[in-house]
């Protein structure tokens, strides 16, 4: 039997991640799994990601293309791409030692830049959370032209606009007012940031669907951002073209941690919790119960 390997890849700026690496380092010997160096992180099954969402982020930009699931361990803050903390790895790490973890497969966006719209295209950016394009500096809106598979579809005067896949849909795009997506939907988002309208609403499109954005009016540059971190600036006339990517990022997690778990966890997402009667079977129960409920309040009040 071939003995696990991982490699670890911790964010050095946090408190407390020596502490942390040397806990990673006692569990995996008590599991019989190896450590491999970074420089051998291609030859690992698992990449353990010690951090916050930002650090999931640099792991799947540094290493995303090895096609290596990730574990993510939370010492960070949110933490909304992570499957547990610190106390939780050496469970996640037997779990998927034996074959009782899931694997959760999150698409990507792949997105190119082009030069006056007709230029060469420049090198593909791969997104696991969003790419937006916002103004920078300036006080003044941009006016962005949205085309959906070769359709010209509007022009927003905006401070920006965003594509977040269904992971990202928890990121900037919710911030942005956009919908929540659960992480296995073959979908993307497009999200206008401060538009100067009030009927803008966010889209969601298919997967396979071709988006460019093409920037027809702008005082000064564009910023561009990948996963939150800056790759460039987009002039008047350049556009970015972005569709679903075949690569997908492997998040290692628990069977019972699904996606309503998480947002109800992380973001303290629920409905509306709602008095034993109304969930009665019987719903003509409900008014001689709401009815029982007011006589005794107002018996109580009379006191």
């Amino acid at each position: 039997m071939n003995r696990m390997k991982i490699c670890i890849v911790p964010n050095e700026t946090l408190r407390n991640t020596d502490r942390t690496v040397q806990a990673v380092r006692d569990a995996a010997l008590r599991l019989g799994v190896k450590i491999l160096s970074v420089r051998s992180a291609a030859r690992a099954d698992a990449l353990l990601v010690l951090g916050g969402d930002g650090s999931v982020l640099e792991a799947v930009r540094a290493y995303g293309a090895l096609e290596i699931p990730f574990l993510a361990c939370n010492t960070g803050s949110l933490g909304y791409l992570t499957a547990t903390g610190p106390d939780g790895v050496e469970e996640l790490l037997r779990a998927f030692r034996d074959g009782e973890a899931v694997l959760e497969a999150r698409s990507m966006l792949r997105a190119q830049i082009r030069r006056g719209g007709n230029g060469r295209a420049l090198t593909a950016d791969w997104a696991l959370n969003d790419l937006v394009l916002a103004r920078n500096d300036t006080g003044r809106v941009a006016g962005i032209d949205l085309i959906v598979d070769g359709e010209e579809v509007t022009t927003f005067l905006c401070d920006g606009l965003l594509l977040a896949t269904p992971t990202g849909s928890t990121a900037y795009s919710l911030s942005a007012g956009g919908p929540l997506l659960t992480p296995h939907i073959h979908a993307f988002i497009v999200n206008v940031i401060c538009p100067h309208t009030l009927t803008s609403r966010p889209l969601v499109l298919p997967g396979e669907t071709v988006v460019t954005l093409r920037v027809s009016r702008a005082y000064a540059p564009l910023r561009y951002s990948v996963d939150g971190r800056v790759r460039g600036e987009l002039h008047q006339g350049d556009t970015v073209t972005a569709t679903t990517g075949c690569r997908k990022v492997q998040l290692i997690t628990f069977p019972d941690r699904s996606a309503f778990h998480v947002m109800r966890d992380k973001l303290g997402w629920n409905g509306t919790v709602l008095p034993d009667y109304a969930m009665a079977p019987d719903c003509a129960a409900a008014p001689h119960a709401r009815s029982g409920a007011g006589k005794r309040k107002g018996k109580a009040g009379t006191r």
